[in-house]
């Protein structure tokens, strides 16, 4: 894996692509919506060039971590009500309480409040990115605690690639088991679309009581507690760049 040299400064659209925020084609449309700041000013060029290290860049009311040279990458075990979020209104605990580390690290994609499980948190905005694009084809799995039986016969809607009753959205096929006490499935996806999980269930009319990501990118819990965090192998980060090599190239 090639280090990475950090330029003193980068332009706004790709530092945003760096943090993992959006495409470098969508930064700059951020940019000429008025939704990025930069040290308290709104930023409306989208050829601006930002200091990575020490410029302070919002967008849409979230502080974008400033990027280290050294790349950090951390494996967490979330709890339930515990927020993935950098900020809060509500002043409710967040996934960043837990982590106690030097460098300014985000959480790589998102997990709802309720949910409980695995979330990996880096400074490190390329891998970031590649790893939340469409085209990374990320496996995350899931246990599902439903509130009533899930019969065998229904497997195949769940799997097959299903519209989600609440926007008709359409989701890809993925993997599903039902365990043996009828009440839990075991379910792989590699999408990540906002509540996923729990709207695929609520379309064939279960409600999801318990959600645990027990799987993501091929990292797993191990010996990890409920709000323990640990930080990557040097192989388990190759692996990582390895699953998302061909994304994110836009």
């Amino acid at each position: 894996m090639k280090k990475q040299v950090l330029e003193d400064k980068v332009r706004i659209n790709k530092y945003l692509a760096m943090c993992g925020v959006a495409s470098r084609r969508a930064a700059d449309q951020l940019v000429l919506d008025g939704k990025v700041t930069v040290n308290g000013r709104i930023a409306d060029e989208p050829g601006l060039k930002v200091d990575p290290r020490n410029d302070e860049v919002i967008v849409d009311g979230r502080r974008m971590a400033k990027i280290e040279d050294k790349k950090v990458y951390i494996l967490f075990n979330k709890p339930k009500n515990v927020i993935t979020t950098s900020h809060d209104e509500r002043d409710r605990q967040q996934v960043l309480d837990f982590i106690d580390v030097r460098e300014r690290v985000f959480p790589v994609g998102r997990l709802d409040r309720k949910t409980t499980g695995l979330l990996l948190l880096t400074n490190d905005g390329t891998l970031a990115h590649r790893l939340m694009h469409p085209s990374s084809q990320v496996r995350k799995e899931y246990l599902a605690g439903l509130d009533t039986r899930f019969p065998p016969a229904m497997l195949q809607k769940l799997t097959c690639g299903m519209r989600l009753k609440d926007t008709g959205e359409k989701v890809s096929p993925c993997r599903a088991k039902i365990l043996d006490d009828g009440m839990t499935v075991l379910i792989s996806i590699h999408e990540g679309k906002n509540h996923q999980v729990r709207r695929m269930f609520s379309t064939l009319g279960f409600e999801v009581k318990r959600l645990d990501r027990v799987a993501y990118a091929g990292l797993l819990p191990g010996d990890l507690r409920r709000g323990e965090w640990r930080y990557l192998s040097r192989k388990e980060v190759e692996q990582l760049y390895r699953l998302s090599s061909d994304a994110g190239k836009e």
